[in-house]
């Protein structure tokens, strides 16, 4: 059992179809995982020193899985310094997502945090490619940050944090998508396709 691997990162990312299917070969599995980490140094500003042991992977796979379905979301529990965002980006890039993290600083506050909650969701919502939020323990400046989360986990959205100048570039590009799929293009219409949109393309992952 703790050999049976499913995913579909066996095919490379650019590729269009990449098939869900069983790993059959460890070892090809661990030289793909390794040539990722490889490809992903050599384009990160902050490289990753990681040895991918068995482990490592599996926790890497279970990831890729969890990112691939619509709108699925992973906690990641364990000790400090463990891996848990190590592997998050890893996979990340192996699904050929963008990874989204906050910066804490002294002066963050909820302003800051409200501002990167709307990049968060415009980007997943109005985007080319599915978001990943990687938010970890440490980064919970007030309990307000967890309602929040709590919000776009249940619901795709935070009430009250789009205003009217944001929802109007967000609308233009819902417009095409409802024009395509012939839904009269009212502005409840636009909306509910925004946050439909975020649900499926945005992945939190809370460390």
């Amino acid at each position: 059992m703790r050999r049976l691997f499913f995913g579909d990162y066996l095919t490379p990312t650019a590729e269009d179809a990449r098939p869900y299917s069983e790993v059959q070969d460890f070892d090809e599995l661990s030289a793909t995982v390794n040539t990722y980490l490889e490809e992903y140094n050599t384009m990160s500003q902050k490289p990753m020193d990681l040895v991918m042991f068995a482990f490592a992977i599996e926790h890497v796979s279970r990831i890729s899985r969890v990112l691939k379905m619509p709108g699925g979301n992973a906690l990641l529990v364990g000790v400090g310094g463990s891996g848990r965002q190590s592997v998050t980006r890893l996979a990340t890039f192996m699904a050929g997502y963008r990874l989204f993290q906050i910066e804490i600083s002294k002066s963050y506050g909820i302003v800051e945090w409200r501002e990167d909650l709307k990049s968060v969701l415009k980007g997943a919502g109005t985007g080319p490619e599915p978001m990943v939020f990687l938010f970890s323990d440490t980064q919970i400046k007030t309990e307000s940050f967890v309602e929040d989360i709590n919000n776009v986990l249940n619901s795709g959205e935070v009430p009250n944090l789009m205003k009217d100048e944001d929802l109007g570039p967000i609308f233009d590009k819902m417009t095409p998508i409802l024009v395509q799929r012939q839904i009269p293009s009212t502005k409840v219409n636009l909306y509910n396709m925004f946050v439909s949109r975020v649900k499926e393309n945005l992945h939190l992952v809370l460390a």
